[in-house]
């Protein structure tokens, strides 16, 4: 069955309305939830990944994509071809998508008591970026294919990127394992350093304080980075990677201070 686009729109304008009043999104538990939540994942593990031959596979022929900086897309050959021209020029997308589990929700939509589409509506983070997302889901010969996607109010990512409830206090001995030099290339290298009773990450004489949550993990005093220190099997630590909300960077540990 096929439906004009003025009523499709109708539809998601009506649900998202009404969601609050009646309810409408379904549980976790319901089977549709879960089938678009696994299509979801498939759809951006193809597009964090650069696999256009996935992307092509989940999206159909007939494929709107509408972005509130960066325009319209009429068609998924249009879709494909701007990632890579674009995010995918280089075959590495580093701008990974993360949904916000929690924002994730599905409307069924039906017409005469037969279920036919659904929008699923949430929030998810590029690198530094958020923004909320609504897409219309429609069942094609035993398919679900989105046949739109829509993201927009795109906003700096103010967020911590963990959520710490307290920082816990080393004294100066627990400090000393992860004090030394960290070489991430022959361009950078990142040393651990004290200062008082505070530890610090000091890039070519830039320092920031990192603060311990536990499991030899700690954050950047903005809360943006995380340094989790990486312990070899006899107890010692041999590295360490960085992870930010759009990559990682792993160094060996070549030096102790």
């Amino acid at each position: 069955m096929k439906l004009s686009f003025r009523r499709i729109q109708t539809f998601v304008i009506m649900a998202i309305l009404f969601s609050n009043i009646s309810n409408a999104q379904i549980s976790k538990k319901n089977e549709l939830y879960q089938i678009l939540k696994v299509k979801d994942s498939l759809l951006f593990e193809g597009f964090n990944t650069c696999n256009l031959a996935m992307i092509e596979e989940l999206l159909p022929e007939k494929f709107e994509f509408y972005h509130d900086k960066d325009g319209f897309t009429s068609s998924r050959e249009v879709f494909i071809k701007n990632l890579k021209k674009n995010l995918c020029s280089s075959g590495k997308n580093i701008t990974k998508r993360v949904l916000i589990k929690e924002s994730f929700k599905v409307f069924p939509l039906y017409n005469n008591k037969k279920l036919y589409g659904a929008i699923q509506t949430g929030k998810h983070s590029f690198g530094s970026t958020i923004a909320r997302f609504t897409n219309i889901w429609l069942l094609e010969n035993g398919e679900w294919k989105p046949t739109r996607i829509m993201s927009y109010d795109h906003k700096r990512n103010t967020a911590p990127i963990v959520s710490v409830k307290k920082f816990l206090k080393l004294s100066s001995e627990e400090m000393a394992i992860y004090l030394g030099d960290y070489k991430f290339s022959p361009e950078f290298t990142l040393s651990i350093i004290k200062d008082g009773d505070k530890i610090y990450g000091d890039a070519q004489g830039q320092k920031v304080e990192i603060k311990y949550y536990g499991n030899h993990k700690f954050l950047d005093s903005k809360e943006t980075m995380k340094l989790n220190f990486i312990i070899d099997n006899q107890g010692s630590v041999s590295g360490l990677k960085m992870i930010s909300r759009d990559r990682e960077m792993v160094a060996k540990k070549i030096n102790k201070k």
